[in-house]
């Protein structure tokens, strides 16, 4: 059975399309359809790895997760992932094609080409494996500027002959205007988009919904035949897909601090942390925000070199250096790249700025290579890891660095090899894992490792299930979307 594409468009970024897909992706995979995701075009630092080696934004991986799917290339065929103000990374088809300026992306004729043929190979992919395809359109679907070259709001949309759905944040404010705007730029911009449009939502409501019945009965008679709306704000177990999010709770007994990087990636690799009881996990911009934290955690960087750089500037390197065997340190991906000796890379594929020392707190060195190593990974802890009783972990990697072992003890290791460095005696350790907080057991053991550190008991509470908290959630998000009445 093959049904007509939906497609969630939105108001604004951060309108809570990533969400509402997610939640549709379920809603329709329990109805019996199985059911694809498609964000044709991305930006985002926060990636995932497909069973493939291929490398895709992580918000469809969940969304593919909630449709009960394996996440494939042909859900995002493009992701661009940032590295300077107006450069990003090109990913095409879950593979890298080259760093482009965005007057290059939006300028080339070349460019406009292979996106399209992208596009369409997915869209072909995807109409052939699955019954329904739902579409996550990227920020403001109203852009006039953009219409002529847009491939993931209206001209995807007409492409695939989609139902467009537009959501609004009632959260900021403004919805009303945000509705009647965005169907007049519309309008004005390509009349059959507007045509396109079958309903609105309004997202996030908090409170009683009588207080929106004038100015709903106000935009009816504006909107056509379109549907009109509100979903209630829900408090979701649901990754966001690119908000750095603090997690405090009421009584902290562990503080976990969190560099804040200009060019960090896969933030999301830390939400499972604050799963666990009285802890708190807070990212820090300036030194004196930094406190005495029980741990301190260099995240991922899609440019290392850079934010190397601007560690050093802003004054968090030396309070590094002097933390440096007083407060576990550990850094993940780019941040365990940070932590070693020397950063080669004299052909300037990470940067302009070539290769630079490190924070030489681990004996690794790094060389960064032109083509990234993507894949999931599984590896054991070894003999040197002070969590080794947690027992093998999962998760996924994407970097460039090649590591140069001299003398560092790695934290990992596998058939394919170690993976990450340890310094035993100052408790110094990185890794290119990501995903590692989601191995519930070593989180556990990570959080009781920082409690005994600290003079407390561990904790004896049960493990906390990621899975369940997500099938929670998202279940929870089909019910209201299933109340709406709007899509049958």
């Amino acid at each position: 059975m093959n049904k007509a594409p939906i497609a969630i468009f939105g108001t604004s970024s951060h309108a809570g399309k990533t969400t509402l897909v997610a939640g549709l992706c379920r809603l329709y995979a329990r109805r019996g359809l199985r059911v694809a995701p498609l964000k044709s075009q991305n930006m985002s630092l926060n990636s995932y790895a497909t069973a493939l080696g291929e490398e895709i934004a992580r918000s469809t991986a969940v969304q593919a997760r909630a449709a009960k799917q394996v996440p494939t290339v042909a859900m995002n065929p493009i992701l661009l992932k940032p590295k300077a103000d107006d450069v990003s990374q090109l990913i095409l088809f879950g593979k890298p094609y080259a760093d482009v300026s965005s007057a290059e992306y939006f300028g080339s004729d070349k460019l406009q080409s292979l996106k399209w043929q992208a596009i369409d190979a997915a869209i072909e992919m995807l109409r052939r494996d699955y019954d329904l395809i739902v579409v996550e359109g990227a920020g403001s679907c109203a852009e006039p500027n953009l219409r002529a070259l847009d491939v993931v709001n209206f001209g995807l949309a007409s492409r695939l002959n989609a139902d467009v759905h537009i959501v609004t944040d009632i959260d900021k404010g403004g919805v009303f205007a945000d509705i009647l705007g965005t169907l007049r730029v519309l309008s004005l911009t390509e009349p059959s988009d507007a045509a396109r449009v079958r309903g609105f939502l309004i997202n996030k409501f908090r409170g009683d919904p009588k207080i929106l019945d004038g100015g709903l009965d106000f935009i009816r008679p504006h909107i056509g035949t379109a549907s009109l709306g509100v979903l209630p704000y829900l408090d979701l177990s649901i990754e966001e897909e690119d908000r750095i999010r603090p997690r405090r709770c009421p009584h902290p007994e562990i503080d976990i601090a969190i560099l804040y990087l200009p060019h960090i990636a896969n933030a999301t690799d830390f939400e499972h942390l604050s799963a666990e009881e009285h802890v708190s996990l807070r990212f820090v911009r300036r030194v004196d925000e930094l406190g005495a934290p029980d741990a301190i955690i260099v995240p991922g960087s899609k440019n290392t070199v850079w934010d190397l750089d601007y560690l050093r500037r802003c004054g968090l390197a030396d309070e590094l250096l002097f933390q440096a065997g007083k407060t576990p340190l550990i850094g993940i991906c780019g941040g365990f790249e940070m932590l070693g000796g020397t950063l080669f890379d004299p052909d300037q594929t990470e940067s302009n700025m070539g290769s630079v020392p490190g924070l030489g707190l681990l004996a690794i060195d790094f060389a960064f290579q032109r083509d990234k190593l993507v894949r999931p990974c599984r590896y054991s802890p070894s003999p040197h890891n002070p969590l080794g009783d947690a027992g093998d972990i999962e998760g996924y990697e994407i970097h460039t660095g090649k590591p140069l072992y001299r003398g560092a003890l790695p934290l990992f290791e596998s058939d394919a090899g170690p993976d990450g460095a340890i310094d035993v005696e100052r408790q110094i350790w990185g890794t290119f894992v990501h995903d590692l907080w989601k191995n519930a057991r070593f989180t556990r053991a990570f959080v009781d490792w920082l409690r005994v550190r600290k003079g407390l008991h561990k904790l004896t509470s049960p493990l906390p299930n990621h899975s369940d908290r997500f099938e929670q959630s998202i279940e929870r998000l089909a019910d209201a979307i299933e109340a709406l009445g709007i899509f049958r």
